[in-house]
Order: C-alpha cells, then structure tokens, then sequence
C-alpha cells in the first residue's frame, strides 16, 4: 500500500477529490429526498425506491462499456461525467412527474458511475500504488460533502422552502467552478485504456467484486433510508428527521478522514474490513432497538462502521487487476449498480409487504455476509 506519508497532493488531486465531492452531496441528497417524493406523489416505498434504482442503472450501463467510453473521450470523459452528474440532478428539480425524476435520476447515475471509474484510477496513476490512500482521502471529501445535503434540505424544508434548490443548486455551483477552472480531468496511462485481448478476469479481483456489492450495498440501504427510517419508525418530523439522517454520513466522513492512519495499522486489509463490520453492526443494534435521540447515535456508529469498506475494497480489487485499471475500475462501477440497484429496492419492497422497522435489517444481514468473507480469509490465508 501507499505511504500516506509520501502521498504528494497536487491540484489535479484536489480536483479529482471536488469531483468526487460533487457526486457524494448528490447520493445522499437523493436519500434525503425520498420521504419527500413519496408524499408529494402519494407512492408505495417499493415503487419511490424505482428512483435509486434508475440511479443504479446508469452504474451499471457506464460498468460494461464504460472503459471504452473512456478511451473514446479520453480527457473529456471526466468533464462529460461531471455535466451528467449535475445535469441529472437538474433535471430531477424542475422535470415533472414521475418520468422527469426517473430520467434525472438515470442520468445522473450515467454522471456518477463515470466519476466512480474516472477519479479512483486517475488517482492510481498520480499516485502509484494500489490507491488505497488517496482513494480513502477522496472518499473522505465525498463523505463530508454528503454531509451538507441532508443538513440543507433539512433546513429548506424547515423553513418551508422545499427540496428542491438545496437539492441541485450547491453540486451545479462546485461543478462549474471546477469546470471552469480546467480542474475536471482524470490522467491515464496510455497503456491503462486498451483492452488486453482474452486476459482473464483475475480470481482476486471477482472475489473483491463480491465484497463491493455488499459494502455499497449495506451503504446505500443506509442513505436512502435513514431519513425515512428516522421519521416513519422513531417518529422524528420531517424537518428533523431528515437533517438527523446526516448522522450516518457524517460518521462516514470522520471514519473515512483517519482511513490512512487505519490502513496503516491495520496491516492485513480483510481484519480491516472485520473490525468495520462488527462496528457497523454494534451500531446497528443500537440505532433499531434504542429510542430516538440514542437511535441517532447508533445510525452515526453505522456511518463510522461503514466508512472503510468502500475505499478499502475498491484499493483492493483495483489493485488484483493491475494490468487493466480503468476496465477494472469501470467493472467496480458495475459493482455498484447492482448493489445500489437491488439492495435499496430490496428493503423498500420488504418494507411495503411488512414494516419498515422489520425490512432495515438486510443491512446488518449483508454486514454479516461481509463478515464471515473475511474471517474466511483470514483463516484460511487466502486472498478469495
């Protein structure tokens, strides 16, 4: 791993890190939203969960041909990735309707997954290694911009202003600023783009795919259903429930702002990513069987759980694949899709057939799944 004390940042860093800061404030902005959208439109959890699902499709498409998309934009695929994210974003705040907000919702998942491929393979070839620092330090920015949304939605709409100009407006600003100042732009290895012809996907880096979905998946079930969990099952306001959703993330961003130091320590990643599941299920405990103000507490222990997995298991499966980065990086976005593609929809349509209460547990079951992988590997020495 990279020695985050030789880690050299440099204003391509810094704009790859804003890159990836725009796309955090919008996903967890998407979360916060959803209470809104089904009472505004009067729907069934299942079907508002359509919403992150048409998110998670613009993953997936941008997973299986988004390497040669790259290699076709070369230096204006970031850029391209960015206007997407933003303009899908747009296009859910004025686009009326339930076919408005679907379309925005899959471009900006077009955006997203551009950005999930583009930044963390930039920042390998800044940076060497297997990324794993500099891709915790990116997602630390992404985290503490994810912060913000639920903070300023919840305050629109505390105020009675609505969602919607919290929601787009702050992303749009950060994004043509960076557009503007030529910040926008991920460096690739001119060998890192093409294909090398029948290469194999390595065993490693199918294993570590495996991880990601869990991990995105245990995420994403949290940021989208936080606020909802918050205010239909601890009985918070509307106001007040979305802006206390922030806890997760903002755990999150204090987990994801020590990731070098713990990456250190750490040594072997799997008994990293052990301790941050037990973490994240212990505040999981607390955040489904503790009343509000403690339930609070609990989901910002989830967050703190939580932080590592992603940027961990993303260094990790990057760097099982060495010869093909941004194929294997774009196949990370693929990771994504589907876990934010399935596991979100998962609680929700459970949550319709049962409780909410009840169906937030497939977040702590994956955390489990997660869990015994790595202690497999642990004991048995393998890297599958």
């Amino acid at each position: 791993m990279a020695d985050a004390g030789a880690l050299r940042r440099t204003s391509g860093t810094y704009g790859l890190y804003a890159a990836l800061a725009c796309l955090g404030y919008l996903l967890t902005a998407l979360g916060a939203i959803l209470p809104e959208l089904r009472e505004e439109r009067g729907l069934p959890r299942g079907e508002v969960a359509l919403y992150p699902s048409a998110f998670a499709l613009g993953l997936m498409v941008v997973g299986i041909v988004g390497h040669r998309a790259a290699e076709r934009l070369g230096r204006f695929a970031l850029p391209s990735a960015l206007v997407a994210l933003v303009g899908g974003a747009g296009i859910m705040a004025v686009g009326g309707g339930r076919a408005g907000a679907g379309i925005g919702a899959l471009v900006l998942g077009l955006g997203g997954a551009g950005l999930v491929q583009l930044v963390p393979a930039g920042l390998r070839v800044l940076h060497g290694g297997d990324g794993t620092v500099p891709i915790g330090e990116a997602n630390a920015v992404a985290s503490t911009a994810s912060v913000l949304s639920p903070l300023l939605i919840g305050a629109a709409l505390a105020q009675g202003l609505g969602w919607r100009a919290a929601f787009a407006v702050p992303p749009l600003a950060l994004a043509a600023v960076l557009l503007l100042t030529r910040r926008a732009v991920a460096p690739m290895s001119a060998e890192a783009v093409p294909d090398a012809a029948g290469e194999r996907v390595p065993r490693g880096f199918v294993s570590r795919w495996l991880d990601l979905v869990l991990a995105v998946g245990v995420e994403f079930c949290m940021v989208f259903w936080a606020a909802d969990f918050l205010r239909s099952v601890k009985d918070l306001g509307s106001g007040a429930a979305t802006t206390f959703s922030a806890a997760f993330v903002l755990g999150m961003a204090a987990g994801r702002a020590v990731s070098a130091p713990m990456v250190r320590a750490a040594g072997r990643p799997d008994r990293l990513l052990a301790v941050a599941a037990l973490i994240g299920v212990t505040g999981f405990t607390v955040l489904w069987t503790a009343p509000a103000p403690f339930a609070v507490a609990g989901l910002l222990v989830v967050g703190l759980g939580v932080a590592l997995l992603y940027p961990v298991i993303l260094g990790q499966a990057l760097a099982a694949w060495p010869s093909q980065p941004v194929r294997a990086a774009a196949r990370c976005a693929l990771a994504s899709g589907v876990a934010i593609g399935v596991a979100p929809l998962v609680l929700g349509t459970l949550a319709d057939l049962t409780t909410l209460r009840a169906a937030v547990l497939v977040a702590p079951f994956l955390l489990f799944v997660l869990l015994i992988r790595c202690g497999w590997r642990l004991r048995t020495g393998s890297g599958l």
